[in-house]
């Protein structure tokens, strides 16, 4: 199945047709699908952000996005009712995926819409995320697409990086959220760490049992190494 299965980076408008048409069938049947979003669907594809899903050059599934700083923002994705429970949705994925890792992307965000969708997109690793005090969706998800530092519940005391999901001045009496083991060389770490945040929680640095910074996520940053990448934190490397 996989071989006769290809995604197209630059559909036509003859393609674009072919989606108007089953989203058209598909509203009009069930009531359900994203024909009701089509202008933005339109909008995409003269703006270069839409990409189809064919199989035997039968396109049957699309893809819209947004494009942040480190990271892709999945819009809608949609395969066609008649292709559906085959695996396509997940090979769509693969595939896009690969793409986006030749395009040094780190990282997939998504709304995810309709609700019923939250178990594939949980089974294609997807995590919630964190309340980060902004006006988000409790079903918005994420997914690093490249090998990140997992987070660890008992961390190497003497070198650790280490974020509460509040600010500073209310960091003082409880422990943080989130622990990562650090092991550096030349001040870059082994495995980079990217994790939804607010820029203005407490992160603490401890470099060999000592604590060498303890400040804002945003104040991590500076001209010779950026972390803040709103949404995201993304660590790469630390210096003192």
């Amino acid at each position: 199945m996989g071989n006769e299965l290809k995604i197209n980076l630059a559909p036509t408008i003859e393609d674009l047709s072919v989606i108007e048409k089953w989203l058209k069938k598909e509203d009009k049947k069930y009531k359900s699908g994203f024909y009701c979003n089509w202008n933005i669907i339109e909008k995409s594809f003269k703006s270069n952000r839409l990409i189809s899903l064919e199989f035997n050059n039968d396109v049957i599934g699309f893809l819209i996005y947004s494009v942040g700083d480190i990271y892709i923002e999945i819009d809608i994705m949609e395969v066609s009712l008649d292709y559906r429970r085959n695996g396509f949705g997940k090979i769509f994925l693969e595939k896009f995926e690969d793409v986006l890792k030749k395009q040094n992307v780190l990282a997939i965000k998504l709304f995810c819409e309709p609700r019923e969708s939250e178990l594939f997109w949980r089974k294609m690793g997807f995590i919630k995320f964190p309340q980060r005090g902004y006006s988000e969706s409790d079903l918005t998800f994420y997914k690093p697409i490249i090998e990140v530092k997992p987070t660890t519940e008992n961390p190497n005391n003497l070198n650790k990086l280490e974020l509460w999901d509040v600010e500073p001045y209310q960091a003082t009496n409880i422990g943080p959220r989130w622990c990562w083991d650090i092991e550096l060389e030349n001040g870059k770490l082994s495995k980079p760490i990217i994790q939804p945040c607010n820029i203005n929680w407490n992160l603490r640095w401890t470099n060999n049992g000592k604590i060498v910074r303890e400040d804002k996520v945003k104040y991590f940053s500076n001209s010779d190494n950026t972390i803040e990448f709103s949404p995201f934190m993304y660590v790469k490397q630390l210096k003192e």
